[in-house]
C-alpha cells in the first residue's frame, strides 16, 4: 500500500493541479500495488469529475492511463486518455493549454484503439477530434476526422459523419464566394450549411 499512499500525497501536495508520475516497478511489491494505484486515481478521477473539477479530473485520468500503459492494459489507458479529454472540452474557454491537452489525449487514444483494433472507439476518438477541429475552425482536419470516423464505424454512424465531411468539404470549397460577398450575408449562408444541412 505503500504506492498508494505515496500518489495520494503527492496529489494532495500539488492541489490536485499536477501529477508526477509514479516510479517503475523496482520492486515486486510494487508492481503488485499498482493495480490498486490505478484503482485509486481512477475513483479521484470520477470524484473530481462529478465535481466538475474538470483540469483536476482531466489530469487524474491522464495519470490513470499512464499507469495503465504499465500495467501493459492499453485498452485502459485509451479510455481513460477519452476520458480526460472529455474533461478538458469543458474548460476549452477558460485555459488555453485546454485545447491541445484534449487533442493530445485524443490523438493518443486513437493511436492505443487502432493498435488493439477496437475500431468502434477508435471512430469514436475521430469523431471527438472532427468536433473538436470544427470548434477551433479548422475544417480541413475536422472534414479529414469526420470522414476517418465513417470508415471506422461501418454502420449506420458512418452516414451521418459522410454527410458532415460533405457539408464541410462543401463549406471549404465555396469558402472564397463567401468571402466575397456581405460580412452578414456569409456568415448566414454558413449558418444555413450548418444548421440546416442544405447545400
Amino acid at each position: 500500500m505503500g504506492i498508494v499512499v505515496s500518489l495520494f500525497r503527492r496529489i494532495a501536495a500539488t492541489g490536485g493541479h499536477s501529477y508526477q508520475s509514479i516510479p517503475p516497478c523496482e520492486k515486486e511489491e510494487n508492481c503488485n500495488a499498482m493495480p490498486t494505484a490505478v484503482k485509486g486515481l481512477k475513483g479521484t478521477a470520477f470524484l473530481h469529475a462529478h465535481a466538475k473539477n474538470w483540469r483536476q479530473a482531466a489530469l487524474a485520468f491522464g495519470e490513470q492511463a499512464a499507469c495503465d500503459l504499465k500495467l501493459g492494459d492499453e485498452l485502459g489507458a485509451a479510455s481513460a486518455l477519452l476520458h480526460s479529454a472529455k474533461c478538458y472540452t469543458w474548460i476549452h474557454d477558460q485555459d488555453e493549454g485546454a485545447v491541445p491537452a484534449t487533442e493530445l489525449a485524443l490523438q493518443k487514444a486513437l493511436a492505443l484503439f487502432v493498435k488493439r483494433d477496437d475500431l468502434q472507439m477508435a471512430a469514436v476518438c475521430c469523431h471527438e477530434l472532427a468536433e473538436l477541429y470544427v470548434e477551433q475552425k479548422e475544417l480541413q482536419k475536422a472534414a479529414d476526422f469526420f470522414e476517418q470516423a465513417a470508415v471506422y464505424y461501418g454502420n449506420r454512424c458512418s452516414r451521418w459523419c459522410k454527410f458532415e465531411a460533405n457539408r464541410l468539404r462543401f463549406v471549404l470549397d465555396n469558402e472564397e464566394d463567401y468571402r466575397q460577398s456581405d460580412p452578414a450575408d456569409w456568415r448566414s449562408q454558413l449558418y444555413e450549411v450548418f444548421a440546416t444541412g442544405i447545400m
